[in-house]
């Protein structure tokens, strides 16, 4: 399995996609989305794809009419994971999601049935069906029911086709592109066993209406112009649909003259119907499991993650702080780390790139393991090419980190910092506007070997350092516009302590999310010197 992606246009108009796991895939009306959907019921960015862990999931990043997988509605901003054959509507696209290299059963049909025409077979005869049919329908219908996979559901349908329609070959097929299908399951009866004949996609694409059809040889022609001459008595194709689309179709023949019975079509139509149903309930089942199975999955990294992470608030000689953390729906790895070593205080504040347990991971290495170079007494710029070295020599060739790391005097007028691909981090200084850190550092952490330098800033008492991860600048409204550097600046500019920075920057980014869930883990810090205002007072 090569880990590819395959989207397939099974509603609107377009040419299929195939992605790689290592980029990120945008969907949505905005003309730079990489699937771009070119309808006014689709969000500028409406979703996103993703492989986190060799998994592929699909995220909707707060869209305004909504994102189905297999018709249940995804919640905002909550990871799915993708399994093949899933179709994901973005109305009034529907899309189907091949993961190359998974086993199945592919099967040409024929290019054109020549001196064959289609049947549509009446209501009135798909109503009909026989007394002595309907307690094998109703066997087979509580059998569909129970199956715990398509597998299982589709070796059910076609024996179950077998012996109530009379047919000699039965097939339950899945479109897979315009003349190719996949082939679910297949049963033979013993007459029929050893004749192979062609599959008629003539009968096939009719059946792609949503309607049941048979084959019928074309009045006036010779049984050797047709499939008929092949031997084909009879041929009948039913649609198996699930929800607003057709996901497969049974498909019937017989050849030698052996024909089915009077009330096949009906049986046919019958079973179809219980095979949509049982597929559906197989299919909002996996998707609950998956959904539960990368919930748990997050819970624990979330909650391992907010172990690592300092208190809320706190104080260590001249310096407070205070930083609010709300992980996303999808781990992402942001880096808290405070505390006072040989040299003074020290804070961190970064970001790991990727997503997932990996990401969980490599955030609680770098975490620990600057942690305890800065406890020791190390300087800002031999700890971090500690980290860097050691994140080199276990990284995987997509993972790195971005960091702003500081240490502070004891008497808390001179800070070294170091900016390792991060710039996200201010000075609030009492009666200025905020100022961006412009700092020296280098790439971020696991790029280059030794590649860091610090920058030294002269403190004043009340001056505040205001860090935060990517996940707030980056958070996007409605329209898909970013939250952005500029107004997180503005926002803390009048702004009166260490605690009122992060609520304020919290408030801003909640007002411009709109109440969506946050798409990116959120941190937010503010690290002030000095007493307080009201302290100096008393």
């Amino acid at each position: 399995m090569n880990g590819n992606l395959k989207l397939a246009f099974l509603k609107g108009v377009g040419e299929p996609f195939e992605f790689t796991p290592d980029v990120s895939v945008t969907i949505g009306r905005a003309n730079d989305s990489v699937v771009h959907l070119n309808d006014p019921h689709v969000s500028r960015r409406h979703a996103t794809l993703n492989c986190i862990e060799d998994k592929w999931t699909l995220v909707d990043n707060g869209s305004s009419h909504g994102t189905r997988i297999n018709g249940s509605l995804l919640l905002a901003q909550e990871p799915c994971v993708l399994a093949h054959g899933d179709q994901i509507l973005i109305s009034p696209f529907v899309l189907r999601v091949d993961l190359g290299g998974q086993a199945m059963t592919l099967i040409q049909v024929s290019a054109a049935d020549s001196g064959s025409e289609i049947q549509l077979i009446a209501q009135d005869e798909l109503a009909n069906l026989a007394g002595q049919r309907l307690n094998v329908l109703l066997d087979v219908a509580a059998k569909l029911q129970e199956a715990n996979d398509e597998k299982t559901l589709a070796f059910t349908a076609v024996s179950s086709l077998l012996l109530g329609t009379g047919f000699g070959r039965a097939m339950l097929l899945r479109g897979h592109d315009g003349t190719t299908y996949e082939m679910l399951a297949t049963a033979t009866n013993a007459k029929n066993k050893n004749v192979e004949t062609r599959i008629s996609s003539t009968l096939l694409r009719a059946a792609a209406a949503g309607k049941s059809v048979r084959l019928d040889k074309a009045a006036g022609m010779n049984m050797s112009e047709s499939m008929m001459g092949e031997g084909v008595t009879a041929a009948l194709c039913v649609p198996i649909v699930l929800g607003a689309s057709v996901e497969g179709f049974l498909y019937l023949d017989s050849t030698g003259g052996f024909k089915p019975g009077a009330d096949a079509a009906a049986f046919a139509q019958a079973l179809a119907q219980f095979v949509g149903m049982g597929l559906g309930e197989i299919r909002r089942r996996d998707l609950a499991d998956r959904q539960m199975h990368i919930q748990n999955e997050l819970a624990a990294a979330h909650a391992v993650q907010r172990r690592l992470m300092p208190a809320d608030f706190g104080s260590m000689g001249p310096w407070r702080w205070k930083l609010h953390c709300e992980p996303g729906r999808v781990v992402a790895g942001d880096i808290i780390g405070a505390g006072v070593g040989a040299d003074g205080f020290w804070f961190f504040l970064g970001d790991v790139a990727g997503k997932g347990m990996s990401a969980g991971m490599m955030m609680a290495s770098i975490q620990a393991y600057l942690a305890a170079e800065l406890e020791r007494g190390s300087s800002v710029v031999h700890a971090m090419n500690a980290v860097n070295s050691y994140v080199r020599r276990h990284r995987s060739q997509s993972e790195f980190a971005t960091l702003m790391a500081m240490r502070l005097s004891a008497d808390g007028r001179v800070m070294r910092m170091v900016d390792a691909g991060h710039a996200m981090g201010a000075i609030v200084r009492a009666g200025a506007a905020a100022t961006l850190l412009e700092c020296n550092g280098g790439p971020p952490v696991g790029v280059l070997d030794d590649a860091f330098e610090f920058s030294e800033f002269q403190l004043q008492p009340g001056d505040r350092i205001l860090l935060f991860s990517d996940g707030v600048c980056e958070q996007r409204n409605a329209d898909g516009d970013e939250l952005g550097m500029q107004r997180v600046l503005e926002c803390v500019a009048n702004s009166r302590d260490e605690h009122a920075d992060v609520e304020c920057v919290m408030n801003l980014l909640r007002a411009h999310a709109a109440g969506a869930p946050f798409a990116d883990d959120v941190s937010v810090a503010s690290v002030a010197f000095g007493m307080r205002e009201e302290a100096t007072r008393a």
